[in-house]
């Protein structure tokens, strides 16, 4: 009887198996999906994204304390002393990210960081590309994720049209 329950259980998952196998996406299909370059122009260059970034918190009044720029990514330390709305914001800028996606790598190390230091009041992620966030689940972070349609959107409202122009060379920013 132990016997015919085993393998019982061995060939009902063996089964199971085989049916996830058949009928479930090919990986490569994944892969291309998540590795896909934007078309529509080049990526926009590091010092402009970083201008627009800093151009744009002006403009929704915050005052930055500390920028940091590294080769993907700008971190920005934003603060408003509005009586409602004030306090201390992370923003992270991804401008290059791999494949033109920013993924939940990005999300999750954000909300670890604003969850771990009380000051921050709030993360922000700004990019001109795409953010990816199916599977994430409840983050315990008060997260804005402003993908690049949201950040033309914000340009548009907050900066001049001349601005825009500017923009449209560039791919991303939702266009």
């Amino acid at each position: 009887m132990l016997f015919v329950v085993a393998f019982g259980a061995l060939g009902l998952g063996g089964l199971l198996i085989l049916l996830i196998a058949r009928y479930s996406p090919h990986p490569s299909e994944n892969i291309a999906a998540t590795n896909r370059i934007l078309a529509g122009g080049k990526g926009i260059p590091y010092e402009e994204f970083r201008q627009l970034v800093i151009d744009l918190l002006e403009a929704l009044r915050l005052e930055i304390v500390i920028e940091h720029g590294e080769a993907t990514e700008l971190d920005v330390i934003a603060r408003s002393n509005d009586a409602v709305t004030g306090g201390r914001f992370l923003v992270l800028g991804v401008w290059s990210p791999p494949g033109d996606i920013v993924d939940q790598n990005y999300i999750r190390r954000l909300a670890e960081q604003v969850r771990a230091d009380a000051r921050f009041s709030k993360g922000i992620l700004m990019t001109p590309y795409t953010i990816v966030t199916d599977g994430m689940g409840n983050i315990e972070a008060p997260l804005e994720l402003i993908d690049g349609k949201k950040l033309r959107d914000l340009v548009e409202q907050n900066l001049d049209a001349k601005r825009l122009d500017q923009l449209a060379q560039y791919r991303g920013f939702g266009m």
